[in-house]
């Protein structure tokens, strides 16, 4: 799969932080990207680690980020996103997303559920759809007594379909810092 939101992270690097100079990196204004080739003999799930330093508050980058009108702005080619459910408590959503990720790919429709630790955390798992895993993490840490916000991404994908490695992480390459800085233009327009 093709695309940033559609990538499976496993368990143990969804926890895993920026490297103290992949940190120092973000803060100095860079956006970090590194893919991750999956395990020998495990084909398809490759996945990368993002982040950036955005100029707004925690509250303003949770509130874009988990906005369907929002991400329409924000994530490549992605072409329709529908909330199907959401908890009574507004802990988890299942969002439904539409993605066109290139000309000589079908459309992908999928479903996640996407758990919220408001303003800090949102983690992303497969429901149901055109991928057969998908898992990811979000997490927003605090910078300048809150003025700032350091947003970090974690995704792996196990497309239904074959895929070539080198064609997915080549996309991730692109399509992650395009995505990470319009989100950050997007936490800079006023809502």
């Amino acid at each position: 799969m093709l695309y940033p939101m559609l990538l499976l992270i496993s368990a143990s690097l969804l926890a895993a932080p920026l490297t103290g100079p992949e940190r120092a990196r973000v803060l100095g204004g860079e956006v970090l990207v590194a893919t991750d080739a999956g395990s020998p003999g495990a084909a398809g799930s490759q996945g990368a680690r993002a982040a950036i330093r955005i100029a707004a508050t925690p509250q303003r980058v949770f509130a874009v980020m988990t906005s369907c009108e929002e991400a329409l702005r924000f994530v490549p080619r992605l072409e329709s996103c529908r909330v199907v459910e959401t908890a009574a408590d507004g802990s988890y959503q299942l969002i439904e997303h539409v993605v066109n990720p290139r000309w000589y790919l079908p459309r992908i429709r999928f479903v996640f559920r996407a758990d919220y630790t408001p303003p800090r955390e949102v983690r992303i798992s497969n429901v149901s759809g055109g991928l057969r895993e998908h898992e990811g993490r979000w997490t927003l840490e605090s910078l300048d007594h809150g003025a700032a916000t350091l947003v970090a991404y974690r995704v792996r994908v196990v497309p239904r379909y074959p895929v070539p490695e080198w064609l997915i992480l080549a996309t991730l390459k692109r399509d992650l810092p395009d995505m990470l800085r319009a989100l950050a233009a997007r936490c800079g327009a006023r809502a």
